[in-house]
């Protein structure tokens, strides 16, 4: 049994995470972010025992060190199966957290060690290459919708367009598809795969009145008025799923032109609350931002968080741009940002993702 067995869960760039939410924000998210790691841990390590914890605040890392139970065959195989599992589950932490666009694409690490000795990963899979380039090719990636609400009244306003794999295959949850295809080097492949099946899908489905958002990283971005068939869809909103540093976001100031010459809206998904990203919101100037879900959560902890939140959607709305609440699961989260003067609203509370058929059965 190797001594001193250790699993190591981190966040890469804390010093970024502080820069996108600020200090009190990131803050408060690495806590909970604190709390959902050892949970992980403790899902990982259940038939194991964990001996000692540790965590570095400054470095945003979480060290769990534990004996592994006996008779359980060769050790570095089993560390190396941990380290692949929790690799697979870290991604959805993350984006629960973090929200999806920062969570899922947030730089962090899980790995075992036994002593000072890192243990290897589990071998990749040599066809999961070949299984993305085979979905890319297809159609058995599958669109969902999610409802978009005013937050006044709960009337339908649009639905946001979310992709997964094939049913009960491995890729079949978002992040691991993603993840897949980022693995084999296919990642903008796949980002326009799905928003292509995406427009194909919902062409002519939407009632008056409503809108799709679909979602595009910077990359996509840039070359989606060449590549997509956006054409004749006003009724289609961009979303930008990733924060961007200052020159980065000015780069793409003729991509969002273009857009806007096709009609289309563009959004701004998971924006902090009144720090970083408002300087990207000045340089796009998108049509709707929407407050990640670190800030949504922070709505039912009292008066303080909720002013803070009111003096961001003041901010927003001084730029020109609607703002969404994601993530919304309570009804005292609701009546809270509702307060707050916010326009749109998402999350568990007013519908989960939708086959299409359902969504649009009428």
């Amino acid at each position: 049994m190797p001594e001193n067995a250790c699993l190591v869960i981190a966040i890469d760039e804390p010093r970024r995470l502080r820069e996108i939410f600020g200090d009190d924000a990131s803050t408060r998210a690495l806590a909970d972010f604190g709390s959902a790691a050892t949970a992980l841990a403790e899902r990982l390590l259940a038939r194991h025992t964990i001996t000692g914890r540790e965590h570095d605040p400054a470095q945003a890392c979480w060290q769990f060190e534990f004996a592994l139970a006996a008779g359980i065959g060769d050790p570095a195989e089993t560390l190396a199966s941990i380290a692949a599992a929790g690799r697979q589950l870290l991604p959805e932490t993350l984006g629960a957290i973090f929200g999806s666009g920062t969570g899922m694409r947030l730089p962090a690490r899980l790995h075992c060690r036994s002593g000072n000795t890192a243990i290897a990963p589990a071998p990749t899979d040599d066809n999961a290459s070949d299984e993305i380039e085979r979905l890319l090719a297809g159609d058995a990636i599958r669109t969902v919708v999610q409802p978009i609400v005013s937050l006044r009244d709960r009337r339908l306003l649009g639905y946001e367009a979310l992709s997964r794999g094939p049913q009960d295959s491995p890729l079949a949850r978002p992040d691991r598809l993603f993840a897949a295809a980022h693995a084999a080097g296919l990642g903008l492949a796949a980002e326009l795969t799905c928003a292509r099946l995406a427009l194909d899908r919902t062409a002519g489905r939407l009632a008056a009145g409503r809108f799709l958002s679909i979602n595009l990283g910077p990359a996509a971005l840039a070359c989606a008025a060449d590549t997509l068939p956006l054409a004749g869809r006003s009724d289609v909103v961009v979303e930008l799923t990733e924060h961007l540093p200052l020159d980065a976001a000015e780069d793409l100031r003729s991509a969002v032109g273009r857009l806007r010459q096709l009609g289309l809206r563009i959004a701004l998904d998971d924006t902090g609350c009144g720090f970083a990203d408002l300087d990207t919101v000045e340089i796009l100037r998108p049509d709707i931002v929407k407050l990640c879900i670190t800030v949504i959560r922070n709505a039912g902890r009292g008066d303080p968080f909720v002013e803070a939140i009111r003096r961001t959607v003041g901010q927003l709305h001084a730029l020109g741009a609607q703002v969404l609440a994601e993530g919304v699961e309570s009804e005292s989260q609701h009546a809270a940002l509702a307060d707050c003067a916010i326009e749109l609203g998402q999350g568990w509370l007013y519908g989960r993702p939708l086959a299409l058929e359902d969504a649009f059965a009428d």
